[in-house]
Formats: C-alpha cells, structure tokens, sequence
C-alpha cells in the first residue's frame, strides 16, 4: 500500500521555514482557504484541482464532510470529492479559521472544558437497567472510549469476563512488556492523578503491573461504569425499535441491558488462542501450550523442560525466547512471515517508526528473504547458543528435493520439550468469532439468523445475524483504511467495534465517541461511501 501510494514529498521548500511567523502562517494559510472557497462557492472543478499537487495530494476525512473515514487520492479525485461532501453538508458559507495559524510537531491532549468527566456512575439497576452505549469488554480500548463517551455526557456500561479492571494484563506472562515509549501508551484526558509517574516514562518499557495500575487508576478516577465476571449469553438487535438486548450472567445473578448502541471492544479475535490444526497432536508427548497459558519458563524447569522451541516471531515470542534463555532453556523460534526487528533507538527517535531500506539487512530482518533472516541476526548476536536453521532451496543450503524437516547448522534435528504457541488471537472466522462473543453458538448456519415468524418477531437479530451483517474486519480496504473498525457497518445500525492499539484507542476513541454522540442526538447523517468520478 506504501508502495503504491506513498507519503506526499517535496522535492524542496518553497517557502523557508524559518521565515514563517505567526503572521505569516496566519496569511498563507487565509490565502490557501481563500482559493479553495473561491473554488468551492463556484463548483468550479479545475480551480479546486489547482488547489493541490497534481502530481501527489491525499485527503484524509475523518466525520469533517464524508461523516465517515476516508482517504482520497489524485487532485481530481480529492475535488470530485470535496465539491460532492459539501453540498451534501451545507458547506454554503465555505472553511474559516479563528485566530492564528500554529504549526505543531506534536499532537496536543484531548482536553474537556465544558463537561466533567468524573462524575459518578448513575446505575440504578444492575440486573436489569437501560444505558446509551453497552461495551462488551474493558480493556484500555473500551475505557478510552467510556472516557469520551463520558465528556459528552453519553452514558455507558462495560461488561468484562474479567474480576478486575486491568486484568487484561495482569493475567498475561510474568515478563510482558510494552514494546514502544511510554508516550504511545497515554489515553483520552490522562492528567493529573491519572498520567504516568515520571519513573514510567521512556526509556523505562511499561510492565504487565505498570499497565495493570495504570488501568485501575484511570477507571477508579473517572467512575467508569464496569460490571466484571459478565458472561454474554445472548445477543438481540431489534430493527423496528432500534434497540439492543444483552443477556448476560454475573455471580449477582441473571441480568439484562438495553442499548441504543453496542460496541465490540474485546481485542482482536475475542482473545481466542489461535492455534494451527495439527493432524494427530496426541503424537507429541511434551507440553504444548499458547502463549495465553504462559507464565513463566521457571514454572517449565520445574516440569523438566530443558528446550522450547517458540511458533511466531512477535513481540510475545521475544519476550518468552528472552525469558527461556534468561532461565537456561535451549530456546528456538520458528518464524512463519516476514518479520522487523526495529531497535529501541528508532522507535524513541522523534519521528518515530520509519521506513528503512531491506538491502541494508539491519535493522529489518525479513524471513521471506532468507539472506536477511540470518545473516548478522540480532537474535544470533542476542542468544549466542542458539542455532542457525537451514532452509531448503536458499542461497545459504541447497539441499536435493523437498524439506521434511528443519535441520540446525551443526547437522542435529529439532527436538523438544516444549511447544508454546505465540500465535495469537485472530481468528480466521470473523463471524464465528462475532457470534461467540455475542452469546452464540459458533456452529449456528448464518441462514438461522432471525427470530422464528411465528414468534411475531421477525425483525429481530440474533447473534448468528448480527455478526452475518458486519463488514470485514482488519486489514485495510484500497483506500488504505483499516476495514470495519471505528465507524458504521454497511447492513446493520448502531454497533461498532473499538480496538487496535494504544496509539489508535487514543485518537479514534474520540472518533467514534463523536458519532455515537451525533446518533444520539439524531444529527448522524448518512456515511458518505461514494466513489467520486472526476469531472473530465
């Protein structure tokens, strides 16, 4: 996609930088938007076309005019675009500015001047009660957006599996680790009580404890409402009333809400382990677990484990093989896909994670090119005692026929005691995994979807239904979107799903906050989809 469309980039400055005061960033910026008006007050295609690059522009909308999250392309494209938006949203009296222009190098913090954002919950029922917004999970992206919902005075309820607020990381292994600044980690309006001690700040990496203490923090300071040991039984949308119903048990009993929007904020896949159909596993007599079940490799020692051998390459991976070595285990990973290895020194850098160049081998170091995969490895130079594989068919071992196994450098097989899965949670079944976490059976066919006619109930979604009617979820579309994430689902109303990660629970928290709010107060208008074709 980068290739395709890559960054806008100017050769050089026409104007320096250093020349540029708040007057005059003021005035360039008028004359900018004076143009683009002119343009617009006349439907005038070309005059707006001028207005960018011909040769490289890209407009990102996000709720401005689509009231959706677009990217468009092509200075042609861009005013199709623009010209379509606005007349569908009024924009008679065109783009002004108040005050002067800024430019900033950094992203200022979500401020709420005009709503207090901790008062206390207003659940009266909590077997049987009425919210705005029901958030199926409670993790750092579901209080991200209670927080926003909470600033603009919508109501919501997040219901979790879990005991406690943050024990979405305090159940994970002993030695997790954020693998990013502590900056990346900040959520919606954390100052004062809830911002991260000085001491957690980079270089410092946060722990699985830093991130659990944080989490309770900020949900204690803003009396987020949470019910935990929920578990969703049964899920119902009903279209005429344009309502949610969500069944679920908690050690309080039986209980039952109703919403006027859903939101799935459960993480990706449902935290489901994913695990790859083997035929046969009863072969392998050692410990094969995922990566959810790990705790430690001290726990393993105990088991007599003496070798793992590690399937995946992320970052959980290098925690438990950096674990494992640390404990004397004879650790392996077997990478898959690609895989970047980008040093700490990067990812601080101001500007963050960048682009690098593949020939240079370090610092990424891809598997799908075996003469990166190992050459000047930094697990090699990391783990001094672990093997080189040897790869069937590459430039480093050339062996006659197909590969039936993955022989080491020293010509010895792979053996081991253990197996630990850091294969993630991604379920390759994105409505069976919506309907699981739904309260409904993942083997239900998509047809039976709807109450029964007799009932008199036709109208009413069942979880089977409802996850049938989500768009595709994850990856990104050809605009360079992520697919069904934070924004409206084309065949079903009122139910979103919130997640990625830290960086993206802080921007887009907000995002979709603003259009629950918007449908609310019924001023939602509908998601602009539209492919506009260039006037030629």
């Amino acid at each position: 996609m980068m290739d395709q469309h890559p960054l806008p980039f100017l050769t050089h400055s026409p104007i320096d930088p250093g020349s540029i005061d708040g007057e005059k960033a003021t005035a360039y910026a008028r004359g900018v938007l004076n143009r683009l008006n002119a343009a617009l007050a006349a439907s005038d295609t070309e005059a707006l076309e001028n207005c960018f690059y011909s040769d490289q522009a890209s407009w990102k909308d996000q709720l401005a005019l689509t009231w959706h999250l677009r990217t468009f392309r092509c200075h042609n494209t861009i005013a199709a675009s623009f010209l379509d938006t606005a007349r569908l949203r009024g924009l008679s009296s065109g783009i002004t500015i108040d005050g002067e222009a800024v430019f900033l190098s950094a992203t200022p913090a979500l401020v709420c001047p005009e709503s207090p954002i901790a008062y206390s919950p207003s659940l009266q029922d909590a077997m049987n009660f009425e919210t705005d917004v029901f958030i199926i999970g409670a993790g750092n992206a579901a209080i991200a957006l209670s927080a926003c919902l909470k600033a603009l005075g919508v109501e919501s309820v997040m219901a979790d599996r879990n005991a406690h607020p943050g024990d979405n990381w305090a159940r994970r292994y002993d030695c997790m680790r954020f693998h990013v600044p502590t900056a990346f980690c900040d959520l919606p309006y954390m100052y004062r009580a809830t911002v991260y001690d000085e001491e957690l700040r980079s270089p410092h990496l946060l722990t699985r404890q830093d991130l659990t203490s944080q989490v309770r923090r900020y949900v204690n300071s803003f009396n987020l409402n949470t019910l935990h040991l929920a578990e969703i039984q049964w899920t119902e949308y009903d279209e005429l009333a344009k309502k949610w119903t969500i069944a679920f048990q908690t050690p309080a009993g039986q209980c039952k809400a109703t919403s006027s929007h859903l939101v799935l904020a459960t993480g990706i896949g449902s935290l489901k382990p994913n695990i790859p159909y083997i035929a046969e596993p009863h072969i392998y007599k050692g410990i094969s677990i995922h990566s959810a079940e790990y705790k430690n490799a001290k726990l393993l020692k105990e088991q007599g484990v003496k070798s793992v051998v590690l399937i995946g390459s992320a970052n959980t991976a290098f925690d438990v093989l950096e674990n494992g070595h640390s404990a004397g285990l004879n650790a392996t990973m077997v990478a898959r896909s690609p895989t970047y290895i980008v040093p700490l020194e990067y990812v601080y850098h101001q500007a963050s994670l960048g682009t690098y160049d593949t020939e240079s081998m370090q610092p990424i170091i891809s598997s799908s090119h075996c003469q990166h995969l190992w050459t000047d490895s930094c697990v090699v130079d990391c783990f001094p005692r672990s093997h080189r594989l040897n790869w069937n068919d590459t430039p480093q071992s050339r062996q006659p026929g197909p590969c039936s196994q993955q022989s080491r450098t020293n010509s010895t097989c792979l053996d081991t005691d253990a197996i630990i899965w850091c294969t993630g949670f991604a379920d390759s079944n994105v409505v069976t995994t919506a309907t699981e976490i739904l309260g409904g059976k993942s083997d239900v066919t998509v047809a039976n979807t709807k109450i029964d006619d007799q009932t008199g109930r036709a109208h009413v979604l069942t979880p089977g239904g409802i996850a049938s009617h989500l768009d595709t979820t994850w990856g990104v579309d050809e605009e360079g979107e992520i697919r069904g994430m934070w924004k409206r689902h084309s065949h079903v109303e009122s139910i979103w799903i919130m997640g990625g990660y830290t960086q993206q629970h802080w921007w887009y928290s907000r995002i979709l906050a603003l259009q629950i709010k918007a449908a609310l107060q019924g001023i939602l208008p509908p998601a602009y989809r539209h492919d506009p074709a260039p006037e030629k």
